[in-house]
């Protein structure tokens, strides 16, 4: 005999698609944060942010003394932002966990692909850390512990999966997005 699951309507459907919505806004955001930070941490001056949810989010600099430096912190202060609050609001929201867990993952996902592609097919910031001193190795070396613990963060995540509650879940990162969004789109817009 076996158990009854729960059936996934459409409301869950829709509410995770949501949740990955906001993951695609929270991870451009911490990762272009983590342009600004390490730019501005070693001399750099902003010429233009891009985080309008219409294009792939971007920082360009008009100048920048340690470009590696900028450009590593993308990634590398992405992820540990990106991931390390998510992650910390998950033990405090425990009903949250699962949905928390997503945003984690994906973030550990984007920027370990992103980087980790890069490594064989250099562009966007893998273009600028080869141009500037990385050896494609070390793209690898940073992509493999993101992918890694993104499985297991989707692994965690889907140990704490609760769908009769999805709906409310999903209002509530629906705001979050479109606040997000409204805010790109007004303070750094493409064009």
């Amino acid at each position: 005999m076996s158990e009854a699951h729960p059936r996934v309507g459409w409301s869950t459907i829709v509410a995770l698609l949501i949740v990955l919505m906001f993951s695609w806004l929270w991870m451009q955001w911490t990762h272009e944060a983590g342009h600004m930070i390490a730019g501005v941490a070693t001399g750099a001056k902003i010429e233009r942010v891009i985080l309008d949810p219409r294009a792939f989010s971007m920082t360009q600099f008009e100048s920048t003394p340690n470009p590696l430096v900028a450009v590593w912190g993308g990634p590398l202060i992405g992820v540990l932002l990106g991931a390390t609050i998510p992650f910390l609001l998950a033990r405090e929201f425990k009903h949250l966990r699962f949905e928390l867990g997503l945003i984690v993952a994906f973030v550990l996902l984007a920027n370990g692909l992103y980087i980790g592609i890069g490594a064989f097919n250099p562009v966007g910031d893998a273009a600028s850390m080869t141009k500037h001193g990385s050896p494609r190795w070390t793209l690898i070396l940073f992509s493999m512990p993101c992918l890694i613990a993104a499985r297991m963060s989707l692994f965690h995540a889907w140990r704490h999966k609760r769908t009769d509650r999805m709906t409310m879940t999903g209002a509530v990162f629906l705001s979050l997005s479109a606040i997000m969004a409204v805010t790109g789109l007004i303070l750094f817009p493409v064009s």
